[in-house]
């Protein structure tokens, strides 16, 4: 204990045990010892803040000034600062529906593959393999994703059996250091760019109600694993690490964690259950899970907008966690939904571009961010400077000429870079020194000022040049 009494007394009170929730109080003496000790002994091994201790920070004011020094770390956020990510999901298990061949990676930044890779509770690493004739095993597909030109490949990284794997290999320190090292080497011979950790902390067979939030040593744990994958990823040649979130999860205590070790946040706004909103991805809910987050202390830059390329049904918000996969229908499908042109030939026009969507057979209402809202979505991105967009899952959009929400997206993100160099084209001109006016000529009876050709003042010069994101 006398290790412990230099980082509690710089400036540091002893944290007090009646602002401790009650869960935690009736633990017991010997787990309140370890919950305690355990940010003071991560201190002076190096370690990043545990998400537990920055948790309590809200709660008990001893706890504020020492869950903010843990906070610091490698500095992810600021080295993973970039242009806008597009960010387009690829869904191993969808190779039939999308094949490989058929993939339209151009305008994306960003390949995020996901039920490719997963591991268990030992951190031993396992790998789908092909189902059909047509798939490609989980290895092999990655090496083929991460060879397409022009965009990096990101590899999703689940549980196995189910995430409940990630919280028994996080906390157990050798099991976690040999995953973390084995995961940066596996990036590293596919030629991947980075890792994305999606972590759900829903556990029913455990007790835990589907949209509980990760409680304090969840949070505590996922730290760790995160801390360790950064420090790994690094070293392997800069690879990055992401995390999928969930709007009112909790997985990260603050945005101080967040800001030293992770690259991005990919934030899920959409399958949000209100009984009031039957639109499960409109605007307003983009507007208030990005605004969770930010009043957190996550930067803007490390927030990425996901939004689904899938509708439901309005009667599928009646209950609270559904999972049916019934309730969800592609774009693609209702896009080309035969009962909506019955619909439209009957004398209802239909908004292809709108969100709402009425099956004339069954009189079943289906929402979707669709084009409009997409793009809308895409340009406040933009706008507020937020760190990009990802569009789940790949294989669900539209192949209809003009109904890609994909190629939407693509295309709002050109046509703000195009005003965007207008305006700056046109700011130069106004900035342009008095000198380089021609000065009226004295002798003249009516004298006149020359005039800048307005096409030799760059002004949609260099707008369409560059195609970045």
């Amino acid at each position: 204990s006398s290790l412990l009494v230099p980082s509690l007394r710089a400036g540091h009170p002893t944290p007090e045990f009646s602002a401790l929730p009650p869960s935690i109080m009736d633990t017991g003496p010997f787990t309140m010892h370890l919950l305690f000790l355990a940010p003071a002994l991560l201190l002076l091994l190096g370690g990043p803040c545990p998400a537990a201790a920055a948790n309590l920070a809200g709660r008990s004011p001893a706890y504020a000034t020492l869950a903010t020094d843990l906070g610091g770390g490698g500095g992810a956020g600021e080295a993973g600062r970039q242009a806008m990510r597009l960010i387009g999901y690829y869904d191993a298990k969808a190779q039939r529906e999308l094949p490989l061949n058929k993939l339209q990676h151009q305008g994306l930044t960003h390949i995020v593959v996901t039920n490719a890779v997963s591991v268990d509770n030992n951190g031993t690493i396992m790998y789908r393999a092909a189902e059909h004739t047509s798939e490609l095993p989980a290895q092999e597909l990655i090496e083929n994703l991460a060879a397409l030109p022009n965009v990096k490949l990101v590899v999703s990284l689940r549980g196995y059996p189910d995430d409940v794997a990630l919280d028994e290999l996080a906390e157990v320190d050798s099991v976690r250091t040999r995953f973390t090292t084995d995961a940066a080497i596996s990036l590293r011979g596919w030629n991947a760019s980075g890792l994305e950790i999606e972590w759900h902390s829903d556990d029913p067979v455990g007790g835990k109600a589907i949209a509980a939030p990760f409680d304090v040593m969840e949070q505590y744990h996922f730290a760790l694993l995160c801390r360790d994958l950064s420090s790994s990823l690094r070293a392997a040649g800069g690879k990055t690490l992401s995390v999928a979130v969930r709007p009112g999860r909790q997985e990260f205590a603050d945005g101080n964690f967040v800001r030293g070790y992770i690259n991005w946040l990919t934030l899920r706004a959409y399958s949000m259950r209100s009984l009031g909103d039957p639109h499960h991805s409109s605007l307003k809910d983009m507007e208030q899970s990005l605004d969770e987050l930010f009043s957190r202390g996550v930067p803007k830059s490390q927030l990425v907008l996901g939004t689904p390329l899938f509708a439901r049904p309005g009667a599928a918000l009646h209950s609270a966690g559904d999972r049916n996969e019934d309730l969800r229908q592609s774009w693609g499908e209702l896009a080309r939904s035969t009962a909506l042109l019955q619909q439209k030939g009957s004398g209802t026009s239909v908004d292809q571009k709108g969100d709402r969507f009425r099956d004339a057979e069954t009189g079943k209402v289906w929402w979707v961010s669709g084009i409009n809202t997409t793009q809308a979505k895409v340009q406040h991105v933009l706008e507020h400077g937020y760190g990009g967009v990802a569009l789940r899952d790949l294989h669900l959009d539209s192949s209809e000429p003009g109904l890609s929400l994909v190629q939407a997206a693509k295309g709002a993100a050109k046509e703000f870079q195009r005003r965007l160099a207008v305006q700056q084209a046109q700011a130069r001109k106004q900035r342009r020194p008095m000198a380089a006016v021609q000065a009226p000529a004295l002798f003249q009876r009516g004298s006149m000022l020359s005039k800048t050709d307005p096409t030799r003042a760059g002004i949609g010069g260099d707008g369409d040049k560059h195609d970045e994101f």
